[in-house]
């Protein structure tokens, strides 16, 4: 089309995307010059690389990205592995949870586009990053450095995950992928326990008269997933997205809808125990371990443009995952099997469902006033239905095994936990001009939760002639607790408040309200220096209540705190590639709602009981930061950060005649400090290839006052200590961290692209626990690991997938630093290769 007329009708900027469209206008100035149009194209695709740098260089605040596109190229699937990519993140072995600069899960949050999203664990703050896909992601923002606009229960990082949006054209994308953990070959068997179905959709339940009949309906026994037939655990995923643009009005409305499952089976084998300074409590030389987990996740996110000035968004995420465990543990245990042939039996279903709808907008009001808001709901039920725990003891004569008959050695759990939760983000913004600019706004989150528990306890009678409860074949206790047996009492059926005739539950219900108000000012000092200086008031109110089938001081719990948190961010541009930052603010760690509840969890070689007195944190925060870009994707920095923490919550024993794990205030003071650097860059390019690198690593030194009195005095009696020392390090904190990646790209002529990519992590020592009563720390020892990913993107829309990971495949190794030097914890994870094809329509 010929334009003789011509105006600039429309100008957006997207961070380093800039796009002018010529449009007709017969009301502007004529021209005799005959124009067809001009256009500067870019990307605006958020999970870009080279966007999220650009974005990092202007912004006033120090952020850290990590993309879609780098997460692509490293062949990470999952937002909990994403995470670790970023300096000074560790994930925690054996559990679910992750540490920033030496900071563990109560000092880190959670936040799905700016809103909390709920922990699927009562013993964790924060939901396993590991049920959330990458696929459904643009990029994650790990917030290191504290805003008045982040939630103030900050220690170590807010990680936002910022969901993705359709952008470009109309298409349907299928992936379908399946991969082999070779560690799997080593299992005889590879055992399940009866309930759970292949989707993991089923649900067991227990009985409504658990304790006056057996009713009991699913087995025992461990199934063989694969026996007698001739399959192999293979992993398998599979997904569905696509993404359209419709014209409504107007208006503009985006559309992206996702779908997908996965599974995943893992075979460990290795040791596992429990110990005092010389005393061994279990002492598990051979422990296999069986996991089959699933993941089904949905996501809907709608992004209405009505016009330049008023957008609205809607997002719903709902995921449905479970995990099924078999566990066997052979060797000694105290006051069971004292000479060895101890042989327990543990067989765990957990089913999670997550489902979070947000709404929110971005409203500009006038060229100077600007409001956004978005409001959520989010609902969280997990579950353990129907876990079974067997001790059992070998006769090294006869072989035979014979059941414990102290309650409690074999029973039935079932717990529920249901949390739900309100949250909103409201934020008005003033523009005077590009030099000043300030924001004031309000945040509100109101949680519920309630949990219990059930346990149902069988115990032989061995008073009854005529019955031995002893079996050939360990994995087959049908033949000892089942309705006949019952009906002869040879066995009593008791839950863990004794022989009452109703299944009493252990519960507790906790309730969190937090109302905050928050003001920025963003003001350009000069042409070099940026200041942010912000404020937060929070106030909190917490109330916790508690049944539990022992003695308390009290049943319930009612806290409130009041927040100052101030917080300045300045940035001096040394060029216009080099930035200079300082951050100083000042956050809080609140205690979890079941660190607070005097509720006992028992684990195989753990057990951990909850805390009525635990206070809350205050952390003091610094960042020093440098800051180069030599060209666009590129980047070069140097952080220097510290932290002072006053009264730490660290998760040690306390004095039992068991050793039981509690969180307490265990001294007045903590600190950690440390030196980070990233480095992001293109080696060299030739031709249609280029070889480069993304490096970071960091390095910390933590120390934490131990203060045996201050816990006595402060629990009021209820649990003591007596540390070994009155300073340790802090608990979670790895003193060395570092990712190597290198990857190869090259462009093909027919338009078709490779890249080839090596990933390397390395993570230190760190504490796991701390000592008391000269048992020894208990440290993790260091872990290598390295993969290999190969991505092939055909010009057909055909793309191919080939990775193979952890291939070092390191001992994961837990040492208690005791008389003896014994080793807690030591499995391999195993080796996995995984082929994997997409199309996209």
């Amino acid at each position: 089309m010929k334009i003789n007329k011509l105006s600039i009708g429309v100008l957006f900027l997207f961070g380093a995307t800039t796009t002018i469209l010529a449009q007709q206008n017969n009301d502007t100035i004529k021209s005799t010059k005959a124009i067809e149009g001009v256009i500067i194209q870019g990307s605006n695709k958020k999970g870009k690389e080279s966007n999220l740098i650009n974005l990092q260089r202007k912004s006033a605040e120090v952020i850290e990205n990590v993309g879609s596109e780098q997460l692509k190229k490293q062949g990470v699937g999952d937002v909990a592995t994403a995470v670790t990519k970023a300096t000074s993140t560790v994930k925690q072995e054996g559990s679910n949870t992750i540490a920033v600069r030496g900071l563990i899960d109560r000092y880190n949050t959670t936040t799905l586009n700016n809103l909390p999203i709920p922990s699927d664990d009562p013993e964790n703050k924060n939901i396993d990053l590991g049920l959330l896909k990458t696929d459904i992601i643009d990029l994650i923002a790990l917030e290191k450095v504290y805003n008045p606009r982040i939630i103030g229960d900050f220690g170590g990082a807010n990680i936002n995950i910022v969901s993705k949006e359709h952008t470009g054209k109309a298409y349907v994308g299928f992936n379908l992928g399946s991969g082999y953990n070779a560690q799997n070959a080593k299992a005889d068997n590879f055992y399940t326990q009866e309930g759970l179905n292949y989707f993991g959709t089923k649900l067991p339940k227990i009985p409504a008269n658990a304790l006056t009949a057996y009713n009991f309906k699913s087995s025992w026994n461990f199934k063989d997933a694969f026996g007698p037939s001739i399959l192999m655990p293979l992993n398998t995923n599979m997904s569905l997205d696509g993404g359209k643009s419709f014209k409504i009005g107007s208006g503009r409305l985006n559309l992206y809808a996702y779908a997908g499952f996965d599974n995943d089976f893992s075979y460990l084998t290795g040791k596992q125990g429990s110990y005092a300074s010389e005393i061994f409590y279990q002492d598990y030389n051979k422990v296999q371990k069986f996991n089959y987990g699933t993941n089904t996740t949905g996501l809907l996110n709608l992004y209405y443009r009505i016009n330049a000035n008023h957008q609205l968004k809607w997002i719903t995420y709902y995921t449905h995952s479970t995990l099924q465990e078999a566990k066997i543990y052979e060797g000694f245990s105290r006051d069971i099997a004292e000479n060895g042939g101890a042989y327990v039996r543990r067989g765990e279903n957990k089913i999670t469902n997550v489902l979070v709808n947000q709404l929110g907008g971005d409203h500009k009001l006038t060229d100077k006033w600007s409001l956004n808001w978005i409001a959520g709901y989010n609902y969280l039920n997990s579950q353990r239905p129907d876990r079974i725990t067997n001790t059992l003891v070998q006769n090294p004569e006869t072989g035979m095994y014979s059941v414990t008959r102290e309650s409690g050695l074999n029973n039935r759990y079932f717990d529920d936990l249901d949390d739900k939760e309100i949250s909103g983000n409201l934020t008005l913004s003033y523009k005077l001009n590009d030099d000043f600019k300030i924001s004031a706004g309000y945040q509100g989150r109101y949680k519920k939760r309630t949990f219990f528990s059930k346990q149902v306890d069988f115990k032989w009678n061995n008073e009854v002639a005529g019955f031995t409860a002893e079996v050939e074949d360990p994995n087959n206790l049908d033949q000892i607790f089942n309705a006949y047996n019952y009906s002869k009492n040879y066995f009593r059926i008791t839950s863990n408040f004794g022989d009452a005739g109703v299944l009493k539950p252990v519960l507790y219900n906790g309730k969190q309200n937090i109302t905050s108000g928050f003001a920025n000012l963003d003001y350009k000092l000069s042409d070099k220096l940026m200041m942010q200086f912000g404020l937060r008031l929070d106030n909190i109110y917490q109330y916790i209540e508690w049944q539990v089938q022992y003695a308390t001081p009290t049943n319930n719990g009612e806290y409130t705190y009041n927040k100052i948190l101030p917080a300045l961010n300045l940035k001096y541009s040394l060029t216009d590639r080099q930035n200079l930052r300082l951050a100083v603010s000042r956050t809080y760690t609140l205690p979890q709602l079941k660190e607070m509840a005097p509720y006992m969890y028992n684990d195989i070689t753990e057990t951990s009981i909850g805390n009525p007195y635990l206070k809350a944190s205050d952390n003091n925060n610094i960042d020093l930061k440098w800051e180069y870009f030599p060209k666009s994707g590129e980047v070069l920095s140097i952080t220097g950060f510290g932290k002072y923490i006053q009264n730490p919550i660290s998760k040690t024993y306390i004095n039992s005649s068991d050793p039981f794990f509690s969180y307490l205030n265990a001294g007045d003071w903590a600190y950690v400090f440390g030196v980070e650097a990233e480095i992001r860059k293109d080696i060299v390019n030739f031709g249609k290839s280029k070889l480069y690198t993304f490096l970071n690593a960091s390095y910390m030194s933590s120390k934490a006052e131990l203060n045996n009195d201050k816990v006595l005095k402060e629990t009021k009696g209820l649990y003591s200590v007596n540390f070994d020392v009155k300073e340790d390090k802090l608990q979670g904190a790895a003193d060395f961290v570092a990712n190597a990646n290198l990857g190869y790209n090259h462009k093909f002529y027919t338009g078709s692209d490779m890249d080839l990519t090596l990933a390397y992590s390395y993570v230190g020592n760190y504490v796991y626990s701390i000592s008391t009563q000269t048992i020894g720390n208990i440290i993790q020892k260091p872990i290598h690991s390295l993969d290999f990913i190969a991505k092939l993107n055909f010009k057909n829309n055909v793309t191919v997938g080939l990775a193979a990971k952890n291939l070092i495949n390191p001992e994961i190794r837990r040492v208690q630093e005791n008389k003896i030097n014994s080793e807690t914890y030591n499995f391999q994870k195993g080796r996995i290769f995984s082929l994997s094809l997409g199309y996209k329509f």
